[in-house]
């Protein structure tokens, strides 16, 4: 919906020195994976995954990394923002066996999906990884879902040690040794989702070559209708603010410009 909504900040919780969470009293309807397009009336619009949305409430999940995100840092509960959304394509919702593979600030939007799946019947492992303890986020709120949950951190400071790539290769090869039937079925899990650094996707592509897929991308978006073309993606011409954010398998196999460069605010490309 391109409607803007003015909305009064109704909480805000700290998550790191660097990350908090807002929520807000509204109705947004929105699914898994899906953003908003916000401002705070002080000079430009940016887009935010919905990190929770139950039928009156979402929340979103804001790293401070620039000039926007800082003024939004100093915003208080009862301060007024405003919106449009909720926009994008969301994840498939499986009833199956289904990994989620999770790095960094792009984790949260794995609580809202987390949820939907648990409702819909899915027995549910999170991957979630981080570079430090002091970066890890969600895993208590993860883990009272009643999910698996397994907690990662490149140094080794909370949980295991090693990137979400890392486990994720282990599990798997662990699974490809178990026995005939596994190695023949090739599969773990019926469905995968992935949300986190490009980079860390593109790692992730060959280790799950053998199931389905689903990965959450990042452009910079100006507009979120499709009209202005900057978060559009080579050689497909896909708008990830209409066609995605989440592009399933057959999409991301065809994409030349994955892991190779992403553009700027003029469209330039830059590379990885």
């Amino acid at each position: 919906m391109n409607k803007r909504i003015t909305l009064k900040i109704a909480g805000i919780e700290r998550e790191t020195n660097d990350i908090k969470t807002y929520s807000f009293k509204h109705s947004l309807n929105a699914q898994p994976a899906q953003f908003i397009m916000l401002t705070d009336f002080e000079g430009g619009e940016k887009p935010f995954s919905i990190s929770d949305c139950t039928e009156d409430v979402f929340s979103i999940t804001v790293k401070r990394i620039g000039e926007f995100t800082t003024r939004l840092f100093q915003k208080r509960v009862g301060d007024y923002v405003s919106i449009r959304g909720a926009f994008g394509s969301s994840f498939f919702v499986s009833q199956g066996k289904v990994l989620l593979i999770g790095g960094g600030y792009a984790v949260p939007t794995f609580y809202f999906l987390s949820k939907v799946l648990k409702e819909n019947g899915a027995e549910v492992t999170l991957i979630n990884g981080a570079r430090t303890k002091d970066e890890h986020l969600f895993s208590e709120k993860l883990s009272k879902l009643g999910i698996k949950v397994i907690n990662t951190t490149d140094d080794g400071t909370f949980g295991e040690k090693g990137t979400s790539v890392d486990i994720t290769k282990r599990m798997l090869n662990h699974h490809s040794q178990a026995g005939a039937w596994e190695r023949e079925n090739g599969k773990m899990f019926d469905f995968v989702y992935v949300s986190g650094p490009e980079m860390m996707m593109k790692a992730l592509q060959p280790l799950l070559k053998d199931h389905d897929y689903e990965f959450l991308f990042e452009r910079y978006m100006k507009c979120a209708i499709g009209i202005c073309g900057n978060c559009t993606m080579d050689p497909l011409g896909i708008r990830l603010c209409v066609e995605g954010p989440v592009l399933p398998k057959k999409l991301v196999e065809q994409l030349t410009e994955f892991g190779q460069y992403h553009r700027d605010a003029t469209g330039k490309r830059i590379k990885y």
